[in-house]
């Protein structure tokens, strides 16, 4: 049975090929890269034995050049194309399709079928995406449809993009075809069991020597040693190249000369020969040559022993779905605030997407090239707040979070949410343009946009005494209010849409849409999670399906639970917890989940009821152990 190396480009791919060999039970091993990343593993995991290697796209094609191994290509079937165009059949906006000309036959016959109004880009070599994705997006393209690069891209451009995910049927006919490829490579490979046992070394120096003690191969890492090139010395004696290389005349079977540490060129050189045992009586020899590490003189410029590093903003205004007129809206408006650098104020529930609105205007702004930074409010004690934001000098000293978004965007969400003494030094900060660490004696000039978020509407926290009427003056340059998802239910069916897609490379899914019984009931949701609360559902959906659609069937079960949990909230909050047959961690997870909707998902009254700090809270939903 062949030994058979996956190399795959979207995570979703692993997981259909593991599904798979459940039933084909092949002698496989699976990792997930996409390109110059794939290559790299599949260069680390040439020399384990493997017989072939089995990738997709761009991926198989870029090891194919360049890895010893066999490759074969997971090929995008017709049924792969009729999925993905199945699943964005009805959206209105134009649609493109960028592969290879093979693939776009395929996909033009099926779009005609389907009645589908497709534009094709074709390419021959991957240094023609960008181009083509610039003339994708010159045309008015809304949605690119292709492989991994392509739609990588296509969302760097600010363009929608489905990758055409692979099938089941695509994964059984690579298998199949690699383990006849491997039988005919075989023998081959064997012929060249010499070289193997060479590169095997490969990470360091190495000379190889016949019986008469003459070289017959020299790598790269010996030929920089040496300050030669190989083909200058195959056919000399070793010696020549230094007296310590030469081979002792003994017996193979008791010559063992160990270790020797040379000086060459300046360098101590530790040399090591040891006997290739594919040939014992042509007396063949391997040398290897590794550098003695010098201890590393410290970079001049480390300038923190902790460097908190910038998020960059990946939402663009066309990823935000807008159907509803009360969504299109605040979109203009933050369109509108994109192209000055005011300081901006968003009011929205939880969950409703005020981080991605965010995102969007700074990608849109002249600030897009320089970092956008995310800070939560509500996921620090007061103590930690004000090393995080103004920075520490001296011991532990830390960058804060004005000098890491310098020339940039700077969104702080909850901002309704710090204390008054932490206020009144922001204040100070952005009336001089300056900031200055705790500890610190010199103010560092910051060249910042702001952009800051609350749930609740500041004045109401101002005529509570919550927040400084002088610090909201300075932060509300203009105002966008998100609507709760309850009120854009209009959206919800382009919402889900997009979550499905994703959701397909997240779990090796080929799921082409839901069925309208579904949809329904989504609809007639109250959603107090707002999208992070639909998401999350969709999620749950898409895990459940087993096939091209959502059913009602499946779904019946996840959406029963969801309104079950609407009625208990309206009528009553005094919910027992079931703790039959459940672990310690899933009853964390229900008592959090709980009390999180009963506070209308504000993070700060959660943690009170929990009696545990913001931090926490917001450490295990980030880490996705609450969903």
């Amino acid at each position: 049975m062949a030994r058979i190396l996956v190399i795959a480009p979207y995570p979703g791919l692993k997981d259909l090929f593991l599904q798979v060999n459940k039933e084909l039970k092949k002698e496989m091993h699976v990792e997930v890269g996409d390109l110059h990343k794939g290559l790299a593993i599949a260069k680390e995991m040439e020399g384990h034995g493997f017989d072939v290697i089995v990738s997709r796209g761009a991926t198989a094609r870029l090891l194919r050049q360049h890895c010893n191994l066999p490759v074969v290509e997971v090929k995008i079937s017709g049924y792969d194309i009729l999925r993905t165009l199945t699943l964005i059949k009805g959206y209105e906006g134009k649609i493109g399709l960028m592969s290879y000309f093979n693939t776009i036959q395929g996909a033009d016959a099926i779009g005609t079928l389907l009645d589908m109004n497709l534009s094709f880009f074709p390419i021959n070599h991957e240094e023609e995406i960008e181009k083509g994705i610039r003339q994708a997006h010159a045309e008015g393209i809304q949605v690119i449809i292709g492989d991994v690069i392509s739609t990588s891209v296509a969302t760097r451009f600010g363009l929608n993009a489905i990758l055409i995910t692979s099938g089941k049927e695509a994964v059984i006919e690579s298998l199949e075809e690699a383990e006849h490829m491997s039988f005919y490579t075989r023998k081959e490979k064997q012929e060249k069991a010499l070289l193997t046992s060479i590169i095997n070394g490969c990470e360091q120096g190495i000379i190889a020597v016949d019986g008469d003690g003459k070289m017959i191969f020299m790598n790269e890492q010996a030929e920089r040693l040496f300050a030669t090139r190989a083909d200058q010395e195959i056919g000399r004696p070793v010696e020549e190249l230094h007296p310590q290389l030469q081979i002792a005349e003994a017996p193979i079977a008791q010559a063992d000369p160990g270790e020797e540490v040379v000086m060459l060129n300046g360098e101590n050189i530790v040399i090591r020969k040891t006997p290739l045992v594919t040939n014992k009586e042509a007396g063949e020899w391997m040398i290897t040559l590794q550098e003695i590490s010098r201890i590393q003189k410290a970079e001049s410029r480390i300038r923190y022993k902790l460097l908190p590093a910038p998020l960059q903003a990946h939402i663009h205004f066309n990823h935000l779905v807008a159907v509803s007129e009360t969504m299109h809206n605040p979109i203009e408006t933050a369109r509108f605030f994109s192209k000055n650098a005011f300081p901006v104020l968003i009011y929205g529930e939880p969950g409703t997407g005020k981080e991605s609105i965010a995102q969007a205007i700074h990608n849109e702004s002249e600030r897009k090239e320089a970092p956008f930074v995310f800070f939560n409010c509500e996921a620090y004690s007061e103590d930690q707040l004000e090393i995080e934001i103004f920075g520490l000098s001296g011991t532990g000293e830390k960058q804060g979070i004005f000098e890491t978004a310098h020339k940039g965007t700077l969104f702080i969400d909850a901002i309704g949410r710090l204390p008054l003494s932490i206020q009144a030094m922001l204040i100070n900060v952005l009336q001089e343009k300056k900031v200055t660490r705790l500890n610190g004696e010199h103010p560092i000039p910051i060249d910042v946009r702001i952009i800051a978020a609350n749930a609740r509407n500041l004045q109401l926290e101002i005529e509570e005494g919550n927040f400084r009427e002088d610090l909201f003056y300075l932060l509300n340059g203009g105002e966008i209010s998100v609507p709760p998802l309850r009120e854009r239910k209009e959206d919800i069916p382009e919402l889900v849409r997009w979550f499905i897609a994703s959701f397909n490379v997240k779990f090796g899914k080929q799921i082409a849409g839901i069925r309208p019984e579904v949809m329904e009931r989504l609809l007639q949701a109250s959603w107090p999670g707002n999208v992070q609360q639909l998401r999350n559902t969709v999620e749950k959906l898409c895990m459940a399906s087993a096939g091209p659609f959502i059913e009602e069937e499946e779904a019946n079960s996840i959406l029963d639970r969801l309104f079950a949990e609407a009625n208990t909230r309206n009528h009553s909050k005094d919910r027992y917890l079931d703790i039959a047959g459940k672990t310690l961690e899933q009853m964390e997870k229900e008592i959090i989940l709980r009390v999180l909707e009963e506070e209308n998902h504000n993070q700060s009254h959660a943690a009170k009821r929990l009696g545990i700090n913001r931090s926490t809270l917001w450490r295990k939903i980030k880490n996705e152990e609450i969903k």
